[in-house]
């Protein structure tokens, strides 16, 4: 086996998996030209896919060359460092796809295996490896989290009707597709007045998800009452206001003359209580936020195939003055989804 082939597959597994905010990883071990262990990591908490491959391998992997989609950790987390795993079971070699900008690792995994005596290569499929990992390792770059921003429309980019009906818009396989999304970032975000509107959990209620995402609700007049199915279940809520602190969690952050927060404080703030990623799912107010000023990596757009004619819309900010001023996106992806399309734009800068 290739180390291409072997990497491949070790990539193709790294895709399972809701490890958020933890990267996702996949881990193939060889041994004479044959797969003896092989794993990914699961969920945050969980075994990392070096761990799950050694032991799969049991003896088999002394002196087998090991393929990670990403440097293996070097420092105790929640688990004990991976390189320090393979080192123990006695793997000749081992092929890592990309090096690990997280600060904790950042070439120490890589360090201590070559310290150890093992042969290390770095680089083997790294565009692919790249992105399947996305959303971790553009946090860890830019120190903040990845910023996918979520809305479900109709044909003519409205929400609700005008007296605010707005059960179902999308059809269910949409509507799923976009909770598996709160999985994928690991955070969702939404603010006051869609808590208010309409009282969602924001959870991803799928069985194949350990862990709920972490529930981030930006209230700047801290008007929002206790009463709400956001601040309760599973899972982490952030609270966010300009000053009211009730629950463990919230968050006092200053607010600008506009009424809003300061975002580059508030994706900072998540970044360095360990979020990676964040999908901001409204409402309008918060959205146009995000849009204007530039704080966002993905556009997911849900778009029914029925026309409201009149009501909310999806996004709503400040005017512009020309449409050289308007935030522009390229369209990357287009999918049918039952009856609706999904749309996925990035931001373009021309």
């Amino acid at each position: 086996m290739t180390d291409s082939a072997a990497m491949a597959r070790a990539v193709r597994l790294a895709r399972r998996g809701w490890p958020a905010p933890n990267p996702h990883v996949g881990c193939v071990l060889v041994r004479d030209g044959v797969v003896v262990g092989e794993g990914w990591h699961e969920f945050a908490g969980g075994p990392h896919a070096e761990a799950v491959a050694l032991r799969q391998a049991g003896e088999r992997a002394r002196g087998a060359t090991a393929y990670v989609t990403l440097e293996p950790c070097s420092h105790h987390g929640r688990t004990p460092p991976c390189a320090e795993a393979l080192v123990a079971a006695g793997v000749d070699r081992v092929v890592v796809a990309v090096q690990d900008p997280n600060p904790k690792v950042d070439g120490g995994g890589v360090s201590m295996l070559r310290h150890a005596g093992i042969e290390v290569e770095v680089g083997c499929l790294a565009n692919e490896a790249e992105r399947v990992n996305e959303r971790f390792l553009a946090a860890m770059r830019r120190e903040r989290p990845f910023v996918a921003l979520k809305a479900a429309c109709s044909l003519d980019g409205r929400i609700a009707l005008p007296s605010g009906e707005s059960r179902w818009i999308t059809g269910e396989r949409a509507r799923r597709a976009g909770r598996m999304l709160r999985a994928e970032m690991g955070a969702v975000l939404v603010g006051r007045g869609t808590v208010e509107t309409d009282d969602p959990a924001l959870t991803v209620r799928d069985r194949r998800v350990r862990n709920e995402p972490l529930r981030v609700i930006l209230d700047p007049g801290g008007r929002l009452g206790p009463a709400k199915r956001v601040f309760e279940g599973a899972g982490w809520v952030r609270y966010v206001s300009s000053g009211r602190t009730v629950r463990p969690g919230d968050r006092a952050l200053p607010v600008r003359a506009d009424g809003g927060f300061d975002l580059d404080a508030l994706l900072a703030d998540l970044f360095q209580h360990g979020t990676t990623g964040l999908l901001v799912e409204g409402g309008a107010v918060t959205l146009g936020r995000f849009l204007e000023a530039g704080r966002w990596d993905r556009l997911d757009l849900f778009v029914a195939p029925k026309a409201l004619g009149s009501g909310p819309a999806w996004v709503e900010a400040r005017a512009l003055a020309t449409l050289a001023d308007a935030p522009r996106a390229r369209l990357e992806r287009v999918r049918r989804i039952g009856d609706d399309l999904w749309l996925r734009y990035r931001p373009t800068s021309s």
